[in-house]
């Protein structure tokens, strides 16, 4: 975790403050300009593990005693089919609806549910369907339509980059983690903690990566630092970092103040908020740590990483192709229980060697491993080929793959050709982004210093500024629409070399 004497000191943590250019560009493929010669090339190893497999038995497999980094994402890595951080969003719920005296009387009897229905509460649990509804419905059918359905629909996924750009699902996903991180700030920190534990308790059948593993892959590696990376919110990733015994994390952040954590400055009336929010997080103090900015925050912190004697190994599922940057970083990268694992197509200057592909056993799937009763964990995908394991090297790959080479390199060609006409309006753009920014920044200083009538004018005029900015944001996604089309079929092509491979 983050030590007080560590040698690695926090870094500033800013919106908008520019981390290292290969750290920011979630397709180097498309948006680093090879003047001369290709764009691509073929990862030198792909390991496909089809049979279900513990988490230690594949890491003797892949990872060496030389191992410098090894960074895990936290949800739906850790732990098969779990977001940890959305089951603190509907734990606050419960907590609101049935109070805390409750959950904690009821916590050894609950299922690893996210719901909690009491018959025998009626008012309580009425409570909880409306509340849960009024507060969820907007956050939770946008994530479901087009996060969960919409990328995988040929019909409705160009839609989504037309309307959301160049990344629509790190767009989508702020919404339903906006929406909580409004939730999470009428709820004591420390309360939010104790949550985030019982959280942790309730679903250990599903997890995968123990605290033994990380203990072995300390002593394998000497000199090593494992590191959790996580989009959630840090009273969840600060859990799950003391439980599993890491060196150091990265979660989403905002302000914390007077034992609470302050709201995003974002307010939308769509997230049917009951009250205006006690106080603000400006833009300079919110860090979201998704997408590309994972990478960044990580090479901000650690300079030598990208280093090329230093051995690095990633580990996550990239479900919904969130984490797809992480092949232009890693030396190895491990995707395990992914229904949309890592393609074996990559930026030339990648330092990437090997992707390994697995599914890996939950701690239940592993007791009840070679027993009739064993259990299957949510969100586990049937083996896709018949061998065990299917080791792919990049002769292979490059004989199988050459059609889709060459679209992909002829898509490049034409991103820089359009780019290179939308250069100075794509930079006035994100200008004008940044200015609404800078204005919101001061609005909400206003927000949090004032009372009476000074708050009144302070909102209205933050309500007005953040007009301002979701107008010039839509300005500039219509603006790089032809770019979100060519970014769709790249997306599309890297899906269909990987899954033409088992």
């Amino acid at each position: 975790m983050n030590e007080p004497n560590s040698p690695y000191p926090e870094p500033e943590r800013a919106v908008g403050s520019e981390a290292p250019a290969a750290a920011q560009t979630r397709h180097p493929i498309l948006e680093s300009g090879c003047a001369a010669g290709p764009c691509t090339r073929i990862v030198d190893e792909l390991v496909i593990h089809h049979e279900p497999t513990g988490f230690r038995r594949l890491c003797e497999q892949v990872v060496t005693p030389e191992t410098r980094y090894i960074v895990f994402d936290l949800d739906r890595t850790v732990h098969v089919g779990r977001n940890l951080g959305e089951l603190l969003g509907w734990e606050v719920n419960a907590l609101a609806s049935y109070g805390e005296d409750y959950l904690q009387a009821v916590d050894e009897e609950r299922r690893p549910s996210r719901f909690i229905f009491e018959p025998r509460r009626p008012a309580a649990t009425a409570r909880y369907l409306t509340r849960g509804a009024r507060l969820w419905a907007y956050p939770g059918l946008l994530y479901l339509f087009g996060v969960k359905l919409g990328t995988r629909s040929p019909q409705l996924r160009p839609w989504l980059y037309r309307h959301f750009g160049r990344d629509p699902v790190e767009v989508m996903q702020d919404v339903p983690r906006t929406a909580m991180m409004h939730h999470l700030s009428e709820v004591p920190i420390e309360l939010l903690r104790t949550l985030a534990e019982r959280i942790w308790q309730r679903f250990s059948a599903d997890q995968v990566v123990q605290p033994e593993h990380v203990a072995w892959l300390r002593r394998r590696c000497p000199g090593v630092r494992i590191i959790l990376s996580s989009a959630s919110p840090l009273p969840v990733v600060e859990v799950a970092a003391r439980e599993l015994g890491v060196d150091d994390w990265f979660c989403t952040e905002v302000e914390e103040r007077d034992g609470y954590l302050s709201s995003p400055f974002v307010l939308d009336r769509r997230f049917q908020l009951w009250r205006w929010p006690r106080r603000l997080s400006p833009p300079s103090l919110v860090r979201v740590n998704a997408g590309v900015s994972k990478m960044a925050w990580l090479h901000e912190r650690y300079p030598d990483f990208r280093a090329a004697d230093v051995e690095t190994v990633g580990v996550t599922d990239t479900s919904y192709g969130e984490d797809g940057a992480w092949t232009n970083h890693f030396k190895q990268v491990i995707d395990i229980n992914s229904p949309n694992p890592f393609a074996p197509i990559v930026f030339r200057d990648s330092p990437l060697r090997a992707i390994h592909s697995a599914q890996v056993m939950s701690w239940a799937e592993h007791q009840g491993e070679g027993g009739e009763r064993r259990r299957t964990a949510p969100g586990r995908h049937p083996p896709r080929g018949s061998e065990p394991r299917k080791r792919w090297l990049a002769s292979e790959l490059a004989s199988k793959l050459d059609r889709i080479v060459h679209q992909v390199e002829q898509l490049a060609a034409d991103y820089r050709t359009r780019a290179a006409t939308l250069n100075s309006d794509g930079t006035a753009s994100r200008e004008r982004v940044a200015d609404w920014l800078r204005s919101i920044e001061r609005d909400v200083v206003l927000y949090n210093s004032t009372t009476g009538a000074a708050w009144h004018r302070a909102r209205r005029r933050l309500q007005r500024d953040l007009g301002g900015y979701r107008a010039a944001s839509r300005h500039a996604v219509r603006l790089e629409r032809p770019l979100a089309s060519l970014t769709c079929q790249l997306d599309e092509l890297l899906e269909v070399s990987r899954q033409s491979l088992g």
